[in-house]
């Protein structure tokens, strides 16, 4: 019986967006402005704990020359420092990462495998010193991770069935 239900149900086409800011700016005023209040919220709960992880490690590495050595205390710093710096390494890996997805679904980029191009990248470190992709460099290197229109793979320009194995097959016994 549910399966009439949904059979017989209009379905309307949902436009389909490349990037979110797309979506958000095909959006009405209002909904802008809620989002931009909810963000905002967001972004200044994180930029506050941001500041209060720095000035903990700011802190403890002043607190860290005063201890006495080889005390309890001076290990226990040291290892918090430590531990602290640490955090802030996966952090930034996280942020870069998140950074990475976020640009691989822009339309000027078109990534269609967003995980293995960033475990490339990373293994042949294409990131500036911001920390933002250098995009030119890894559609060179491995341009089947992108895709330049609708039925284009790579950068070649070719249809990706033309460049398959079961093509050359077909091409090879009927002579082409």
């Amino acid at each position: 019986m549910s399966e009439q239900i949904f059979e017989n149900t209009d379905q309307k086409e949902t436009p389909s967006y490349e990037t979110f800011e797309d979506f958000l700016a095909s959006v009405d005023e209002p909904v802008k402005i809620l989002y931009k209040k909810h963000t905002d919220g967001l972004s200044s709960a994180l930029e506050k704990e941001r500041s209060g992880r720095k000035d903990l490690e700011k802190q403890l590495k002043e607190l860290l020359p005063k201890a006495e050595k080889g005390s309890a205390l001076e290990q226990e710093l040291a290892e918090k420092v430590r531990l602290l710096e640490e955090t802030d390494k996966k952090y930034a890996e996280v942020e870069r990462r998140a950074k990475f997805a976020e640009e691989a679904g822009q339309s000027n980029v078109k990534c269609v495998n967003i995980k293995a191009a960033y475990a490339l990248a990373t293994v042949e470190n294409l990131f500036k010193e911001d920390g933002s992709p250098k995009w030119d460099d890894l559609k060179k290197i491995a341009p089947e991770l992108f895709k330049i229109g609708s039925t284009d793979a790579g950068s070649t320009g070719k249809r990706a069935l033309d460049n398959d194995i079961n093509s050359a097959l077909r091409n090879a016994a009927f002579g082409r």
